[in-house]
């Protein structure tokens, strides 16, 4: 299997550009995983043999769609799991504060384990995400089923405040339900045969604005 590194350099030409600096913590990100999804399944085994595109090239994508709708200095990351995107985005984006959410302990365990081994001072773990009206940026990357994350988030967003989904490339689309209005999206490949992706941003409403 080719290194992370290798990766970066045979398809650079088909992904979102990156820096030395950021594909040395990528690297260093996906060795931790690799050692700790040994003694806890983190991720699939299929899943972490196609870790380049599927979490990490996904993930940069995700993060360079969701950076033009930040607002504020902070993002918060739903249901983060082994890192992705949230722990993408803060290395692709040192200035801004990124909050992850994750409710398993063995999840935080190992993204607090990264965050200082990798010194990302810009990262906090917290546990469930609360009922409280987040501001700015939300990214839900494969959390639940849309049925779910849309009733779910409306109480734990302000207006205004943007939340970024990715789908299935051939995914039929989730409509926008009452208090979401879908302001933009974008289908992007995958290497590796991983097939394609699509990420949708849907801005909070006051219930009077009309989809």
């Amino acid at each position: 299997m080719l290194s992370l590194m290798d990766h970066f350099k045979t398809f650079a030409a088909q992904i979102p550009s990156v820096s030395d600096r950021e594909i040395g913590l990528y690297e260093n990100f996906f060795q931790i995983l690799l050692d700790w999804n040994q003694r806890m399944a983190l991720v699939s085994k299929k899943s972490i043999e196609l870790s380049f595109a599927n979490h990490f090239v996904d993930s940069l994508f995700i993060s360079d769609f969701g950076r033009m709708f930040l607002d504020g200095d902070t993002v918060f990351d739903l249901g983060s799991g082994a890192g992705f995107p949230g722990l993408v985005f803060a290395i692709r984006n040192p200035e801004v504060r990124v909050v992850l959410y994750e409710k398993l302990l063995k999840k935080q365990t190992f993204l607090n384990a990264v965050v200082n081994q990798l010194q990302l001072k810009n990262v906090s773990v917290q546990g469930a995400m609360p009922e409280r009206q987040h501001k700015g940026l939300v990214l839900a990357r494969a959390v639940m089923p849309p049925a779910e994350l849309f009733p779910f988030l409306h109480p734990r967003m302000s207006e205004g405040a943007v939340l970024v989904v990715n789908i299935g490339g051939q995914t039929e689309k989730p409509e926008a339900p009452k208090g979401f209005q879908l302001l933009k999206e974008k289908t992007y490949p995958l290497p590796l045969d991983c097939g394609s992706r699509r990420a949708l941003a849907y801005k909070i409403v006051s219930r009077e604005t009309k989809k």
